[in-house]
């Protein structure tokens, strides 16, 4: 490593900064009812605010006995805090999860190849609160989703009080 780097890193500032904020991921994963509706939530806890930078995730395409490839749950996402809804209405989990489709293992009896490539999602989640996820599955069949919120966990000072380095 260049000398130069070395002698740029501030090692009282990054430990400072380090003390109030680090990288977090909260994961959201719930099963679908046939043909109805069910809200999953993760919650942010009380160890401070949750500002997301991206979201990932994969759902089941299954309709029956068949894999048809098709994207049978929508979703309406839900800031917890003060039940504000983040997107206006239920969008397809494939426009905002894309290419999270995975093939069901009873359907096709093997597993997909998915690839998950987060896409950017900004958004400050107040401590103590939580993400809400309202989904509809129009299958006949139980469908499950996984969701990956990737972001920064900004500590409060009071749960933080008593750290010194």
């Amino acid at each position: 490593m260049s000398k130069i780097l070395l002698n740029r890193i501030d090692a009282a500032k990054m430990f400072q900064v380090q003390n109030l904020q680090y990288s977090e991921i909260l994961y959201l994963s719930d099963t679908v009812p046939l043909a109805s509706g069910k809200m999953g939530r993760v919650s942010v806890s009380n160890l401070g605010h949750f500002y997301c930078l991206y979201v990932t995730g994969s759902f089941d395409t299954q309709f029956g006995a068949v894999d048809d490839g098709t994207d049978y749950l929508r979703g309406k996402l839900i800031d917890g805090s003060n039940q504000k809804q983040l997107f206006n209405d239920y969008v397809p989990l494939s426009l905002w999860l894309t290419p999270g489709r995975k093939k069901s293992l009873v359907a096709s009896g093997a597993q997909s190849n998915s690839l998950f490539y987060p896409i950017p999602f900004e958004y400050l989640f107040s401590a103590n609160s939580d993400i809400i996820l309202d989904v509809k599955n129009d299958s006949d069949t139980a469908l499950t989703y996984r969701i990956a919120f990737f972001g920064v966990r900004v500590k409060s000072r009071e749960s933080v009080s008593g750290i010194s380095r």
